[in-house]
């Protein structure tokens, strides 16, 4: 099936509309007739058919008959810059084998079967152009490119674009370029940017593609109709539907573009331009990378989740690191990109990421006291069937350090018990700002120098004071926190007890035993919250 519609591309790379002397179409009979007036209303050409076939093309002005095929070529081979053959390929091996000189000299070459399948590039497709061609071809016919140079053919993954009329360069290629990164890949990796056919006059991602350089292929509305037609399940967009009359783009374009292509990252919204990337599963690539299938969601917030991040990223595994907080989500966007999500969790909004996401498992490497999102990520598993792992941080600390001041104590409750029973008269608590009822509660028996130290969020800041903390007391500040820095900020304070939840070596325990021991100051390790 051909596009009935004839496409008016504003520009093609490298195509001079000019110079009659550009493209040339050949074919042998009424089919290839037929397919070049086609291509013919799309990019300037003329055309040579064999006298039989000259009637079907209507008189069409530029169009020019012959006998023998082989006289036709030598007579039009070094004429022209791009040869599009619409006839078998061993046809057209045969018959330039003779003409054909060398790369840098020798025309593009593209073969297109009668029935539009295949469009083949075949001489010249980096130095000529046979490559580009054989896309703009593939655009204006639907006929799957085949391209065999290695540098292409290392490659793949496709990018679908979707676009809003007017989207600037510099958008389309920061939407590319983040949603390779969630995909787990580079630029480097893909073959192919895919739109739609409503796209074709979108300057800005002419111009991406071209900084890329990357070649486009334009999916014709007939194929994206039959891939909604064969694919009940897909995503559709009714907004989308409305403006271009079919029910999404940038998934289906991925898709279409590619070999056995799966999506490997859902349509994903960057201001003014959807992406989606899919990978080809080809017999040596088969079992390696990642589908749509391992999409992962890391619920971070500790230095275990960004390892784990940094993990599949090498990995090229495709997934989301989630937090609560701004800071959490500032410090994963500087590393992560927009697979950083900004999100407090509960129930239904769980479910709906996961869903909406495609998400297949969840790494669970939050602070081991969460005592919401741990439970409700095991339930939401279990309830739609997905993997959940649990990497959070070993609390596991010893009291084997030689340390006579090092108490263990169940909870903040019993460690004011201590604080009063020790006589303890300045101590800085590093527990975090959620509990901060133990500081009225010391206060009532005279202990007013209590000290906090918490991340300098505004949140924290107004906590530590509606729980009676005293500004100068407040110890706002970034981590990580080495003995070096604990020890002076005790000695600064004139801090008598540092209290510290049971955090384990990645929580920064021993430096904060390390620093009390130096300092000789009692160290109380609270072994749960409350």
């Amino acid at each position: 099936m051909l596009l009935s519609n004839p496409l008016i591309y504003k520009t093609w790379k490298g195509i001079n509309k000019n110079n009659i002397m550009e493209t040339a179409l050949i074919a042998l009979n009424q089919e290839g007739a037929h397919v070049a007036g086609v291509i013919a209303a799309e990019i300037p050409a003329s055309i040579f058919i064999k006298n039989e076939a000259l009637p079907f093309l209507n008189g069409r002005a530029d169009s020019h008959g012959f006998s023998k095929l082989s006289e036709c070529l030598a007579s039009i081979f070094n004429k022209y810059k791009r040869l599009v053959f619409i006839m078998s390929l061993g046809i057209v091996n045969r018959t330039i084998a003779p003409l054909i000189k060398d790369k840098h000299t020798d025309p593009a070459v593209v073969t297109l079967d009668e029935s539009c399948r295949f469009v083949i590039s075949t001489l010249s497709g980096h130095e000529g152009g046979a490559n580009e061609l054989t896309f703009i071809i593939s655009s204006i016919t639907g006929a799957e490119p085949v391209i065999t140079t290695k540098t292409e053919s290392d490659r793949n993954y496709i990018v679908g674009v979707g676009t809003k009329k007017g989207a600037l360069k510099e958008d389309i290629i920061y939407a590319i370029t983040e949603g390779c990164k969630m995909a787990g890949i580079t630029t480097a990796k893909i073959r192919c940017i895919a739109t739609a056919w409503a796209k074709k006059n979108e300057d800005g991602l002419l111009q991406a593609a071209e900084e890329l350089s990357l070649h486009i292929r334009y999916i014709p509305k007939w194929m994206i109709e039959h891939y909604y037609n064969i694919t009940p399940q897909a995503a559709r967009s009714e907004t989308a539907f409305k403006s271009i009359g079919v029910h999404g783009v940038s998934e289906p374009v991925a898709v279409l573009s590619g070999k056995n292509a799966q999506l490997v990252l859902p349509k994903t919204i960057f201001k003014k331009v959807t992406i989606a990337v899919a990978r080809e599963i080809l017999l040596f690539s088969r079992k390696s990378g990642y589908g749509l299938r391992d999409m992962v969601l890391i619920l971070g917030g500790t230095t275990e989740g960004v390892c784990e991040a940094q993990r599949l990223d090498s990995e090229s595994v495709p997934f989301y690191i989630s937090t609560a907080t701004e800071y959490g989500h500032n410090l994963f966007r500087e590393k992560f990109g927009d697979r950083a999500v900004l999100e407090n969790f509960n129930n239904n909004s769980l479910k709906k990421f996961i869903i909406e996401r495609h998400i297949k498992r969840i790494i669970d490497c939050t602070h081991p006291y969460a005592q919401v999102i741990t439970p409700l990520a095991q339930r939401v598993s279990a309830e739609l069937d997905i993997e959940y792992i649990q990497k959070s941080r070993s609390t596991d600390v010893t009291d084997d350090l030689g340390y006579d001041k090092l108490i263990f104590v169940k909870s903040l409750d019993e460690c004011v018990k201590k604080i009063l029973e020790l006589k303890i008269r300045k101590p800085l608590f590093t527990t975090g700002s959620k509990e901060l009822g133990f500081v009225k509660q010391l206060a009532a028996y005279g202990i007013n120098d209590v000290f906090v130290r918490v991340l300098p969020f505004e949140n924290s800041i107004s906590s530590c004071i509606s729980n009676g903390v005293k500004p100068q007391n407040i110890i706002g500040m970034h981590g990580p926190f080495g003995a070096e820095l604990n020890t002076a900020i005790i000695r600064q304070y004139g801090v008598d007890c540092l209290i510290t939840k049971k955090t384990g070596k990645e929580g920064g325990f021993f430096e904060k035993a390390s620093a009390a021991m130096e300092c000789g100051i009692f160290i109380f390790v609270v072994e749960r919250e409350g």
